[in-house]
């Protein structure tokens, strides 16, 4: 994720006509009335559909840890590839899960990575994997099922519980009238920071390569606020985020 692909703006879209008519389809089919699409495809349609990849750049304000302004790139492959790199006044740092195993680079340079730190990375991974969505199609993997309409939060028109089958960590989505995942809520371990439940709240929507994706993010753990980040751009389905492309360091 060190690589400086070229992303389309947070705000644009490729072609946009056929991004336009791709998204609205996909909402309509997700909010038609007797449709026979599930909760987890009807999220999905109303995204636009589908994300084989997806590559956000941010900038983002830190209020714990280390605060300050930071940015960082997270790459995410379906199901569950990651990479994760944050931007420093030295090298650049990346974790990444190729699906086996965690590695981290130091710039280039692969780094030996300790027990923790891959368990903490993974619960990271995880995260993406589900608020991400797709993965909530791999029945191996993930099971779900619909939260009652009576007690959802004020604004949220459909929620979701998740359970990682793997270790049996839950996750709690929640999607608003349009049908968008605007906040989720999992555990989460963000060393040297702490670990507990995380929350997210999405929002700023903007239609970028087909689908509707968020532009702002605010995450509190166990309650306290952490990080308000800024999505600056998004590249969807990015061509250059194969399966190779996570096992081997930042280009």
């Amino acid at each position: 994720m060190a690589s400086r692909r070229r992303a389309g703006r947070a705000g644009g879209a490729r072609g946009p006509v056929g991004t336009v008519i791709r998204a609205a389809l996909g909402v309509i089919a997700a909010l038609l009335p007797g449709c026979a699409a599930n909760a987890v495809d009807r999220a999905i349609a109303a995204r636009g559909g589908p994300m084989e990849s997806s590559l956000r750049q941010v900038q983002a304000t830190v209020h714990r840890g280390f605060p300050g302004t930071w940015s960082w790139e997270i790459a995410l492959r379906s199901p569950d590839l990651v990479r994760w790199t944050v931007h420093t006044f030295g090298e650049e740092q990346s974790y990444v899960y190729d699906g086996r195993r965690v590695l981290l680079y130091l710039g280039s340079a692969s780094m030996p990575v300790d027990a923790s730190a891959e368990q903490a990375f993974m619960t990271q991974v995880r995260w993406l994997a589900v608020t991400g969505l797709d993965v909530l199609r791999d029945a191996g993997r993930v099971a779900w099922e619909e939260l009652p309409v009576p007690g959802l939060p004020a604004g949220i028109a459909r929620g979701l519980r998740v359970r990682w089958l793997p270790d049996g960590a839950t996750y709690s989505l929640w999607f608003d009238d349009r049908g968008l995942l605007v906040a989720a809520e999992g555990d989460v371990a963000m060393p040297p920071i702490g670990a507990g439940r995380l929350r997210a709240e999405f929002s700023d929507f903007a239609l970028v390569g087909g689908r509707m994706l968020p532009r702002s993010g605010r995450y509190t753990l166990a309650g306290t606020l952490l990080v308000e980040e800024r999505i600056v751009a998004w590249t969807p389905d990015d061509p250059g985020l194969t399966e190779a492309s996570f096992a081997a360091g930042p280009r």
